[in-house]
Parts: structure tokens; sequence; C-alpha cells
């Protein structure tokens, strides 16, 4: 464990500035979110809870190229948009551990199982400087699906605030590395800034756990006996599919995918874009058949996804707690709600 004064830690975001790129949460008008940064003193290590987006759009962009193409003659050229993807050094700073397990959980999707070398590229070339929460925000409930408040990999280093210093957790080689080229910024951590470390992570996870919620045991065979129960059809009712649940997701990982050529019929490009299984487009096929017509079909397919799917698919559920959806849904679903009802009903 190392320790480093904050006047100190912008001197050293000042350093990683001349051979990355720095990603880290910046406030706005309507709240903090991640961006790229040009100046330690824009950063906000200090926000509550949750960005209004989670990092992912970093290594999954909402909207991206993956190629342009050219015909020449009888052939065609292809520009593949990787090539730039890899050439891009960057470190992440201030992302929570529940935005780190959402990353985690991609990776197992993307890498594991369907090796996407877009996002693989954007992981291999990314730093994670990870930053425990100070201050839970009010639909927060990690501490129940044991991705916080404190997480014990997917980070190269790992900041917990003590007022005028950080604690400093090394989680990788690559973290290893970074405080060793910069040993003139980082003290040895005592015993004390330890039990203060855990001190501080036992109050958030007892104001996470205000909230009750039943445990996740027993989970899947829950959610299998639940599958025709007339819940989902209360929250049918009241779902309005307009995907905001998915596009602030740190996990939600669907896209779709189009050819944009231009009008000269010679080149263009292939787009990959976010999608949402809440839309009515969603599960369209040839013929213009819908497989989930009903509100109530697509709000259940999202719930059984991140809690009964997810086990079978990566092992487990993809659902980190951050409340985001909770936060952002206008028909006021809380996702907390629904899990509760589940598991005692």
């Amino acid at each position: 464990m190392k320790t480093i004064l904050k006047d100190n830690f912008y001197e050293f975001i000042e350093r990683l500035l001349e051979n990355y790129k720095v990603i880290a949460p910046v406030k706005k008008e309507k709240g903090v979110l991640f961006s790229f940064v040009s100046d330690p003193n824009d950063i906000d290590l200090i926000y509550k809870g949750h960005t209004l987006l989670s990092p992912k759009r970093f290594f999954l962009p909402e909207k991206e190229v993956l190629f342009t193409y050219e015909k020449n003659g009888n052939g065609v050229t292809i520009y593949d948009k990787c090539e730039e993807v890899e050439a891009s050094k960057r470190v992440l700073v201030g992302i929570h551990p529940c935005d780190i397990q959402g990353l985690i959980y991609l990776d197992k999707v993307f890498i594991k199982d369907f090796n996407d070398p877009y996002y693989i590229a954007r992981r291999k070339n990314t730093l994670i400087i990870g930053l425990t929460c100070r201050e839970p925000a009010d639909y927060c409930f990690c501490s129940y699906t044991g991705s916080g408040p404190m997480i014990r990999d997917g980070f190269d280093l790992m900041l917990t605030d003590l007022g005028d210093l950080y604690l400093v957790e090394i989680g990788s080689e690559e973290g290893e590395r970074l405080i060793k080229f910069n040993l003139d910024l980082f003290e040895e951590a005592s015993e004390d800034h330890i039990k203060e470390r855990d001190r501080i992570l036992k109050e958030v996870d007892a104001k996470i756990r205000r909230y009750k919620m039943a445990s996740i045991d027993g989970i899947y065979d829950l959610m299998m006996e639940k599958f025709n129960d007339p819940l989902w059809d209360m929250y049918g009712e009241k779902c309005l599919s307009c995907g905001k649940c998915n596009y602030v997701c740190p996990t939600c990982r669907c896209f779709d995918i189009y050819e944009e050529p231009d009008y000269s019929l010679r080149s263009g490009k292939r787009v990959r874009v976010w999608d949402s299984c809440h839309f009515l487009s969603f599960t369209r096929v040839a013929g213009g058949k819908v497989f989930r017509e009903e509100r109530r079909s697509r709000i259940k397919q999202r719930v059984f996804h991140k809690y009964f799917y997810s086990i079978d698919e990566i092992g487990s559920i993809s659902c980190v707690g951050c409340g985001r959806c909770i936060e952002v849904c206008p028909a006021r679903i809380d996702i907390r709600e629904i899990f509760n009802k589940v598991m005692n009903r």
C-alpha cells in the first residue's frame, strides 16, 4: 500500500498527460460525466455515487465507425479503424468499483466469448485508476450485488480519499510500474491509513444497506419460478420502453450494425450503434415479425438478462447495483423493488 498527497496526485496526473490520454470525471451543468481532460484541475474526484453515464462508452462507444471502404476498379480497399484504436494509450481515472465491475462483466462477453477486436484494443490500452466511494448516491445498491463499495481486482491502482491524501492499493504490474516511475510522489502507507480506509468503506456499506434488499443467494431458481408471474404485467403497464435504463447501464451491451454508403456508391462505412431490448424494433426480423410486441415481455427480458440469463452466459448476474436505471426511469420503476418481489414473494 502507498499514499499520495492530493497536491502530489495532481502532479501525477500532469505526468500521465505527457504519455497518455486521460479520461476522468468532470463536473458539467447537469452532473458529473467522464471526459477526456487536459488539465488536472478539471477533474472531480468527490462526486457522489456515480456519474451520469458509465465509462462503458469509452470501450463500447454509443456510435462508432468500424471501418470505411472504397471501390477501386474491380476490388475494394478497407480501412479498418481498429488500427487507429490500437494506437491510443489511455488512463481512466476516478472510476468507482461498481463501474470497474461493469467492465469486468463486459470483458467476459467481448473478450472471452466473442473476441471483439475494437473493445479488446481499448481495454488493452487503458490503465484503470479506481476510486472508492466516500458517499453513495440515493439509489446505490452495490453492496447487494457484490460490486462495492470495494473490489479486489479489475484495477491497476485504487484510491481511497483519506482527507489530505489518498491511500493507494496496487492491483497490477502496470500499476506497480506507474508508481516506480513516480516514486518521489508516493509514500509507504501505515496501518492507521489502512484502518481508516476500512472504517470509511464500512460506513459506506452501512449507508447503502439502509435500503433493505434480500440476499442474492438462490436468485437463479427464484427467477425461474417467477417466469410467468403477474408482476411482469404490473411493470409492463408502467414501463414506457424508452430505453434510458439500457443506455445508462454499465453492462448493457446490445448493439446494431448498419452500412452507410455515400451517394456515389463508390465508398462507405460500417457503423455500430447502441441498441435497446426495450425498443419495439429490437426483435424485428425479416418479414416484419416482432417477437416481443408487448412491453411486459420487454421489461421482463431485461430483468431476466441481468439476474438469470447472465448466470448461464458469464457465470454471474450482470447488475452492478449502480442505481442509474432507477434514477433515469421516467416511470419510476425501481429495480431493487423488482428484485425484492422476486426474492420474497
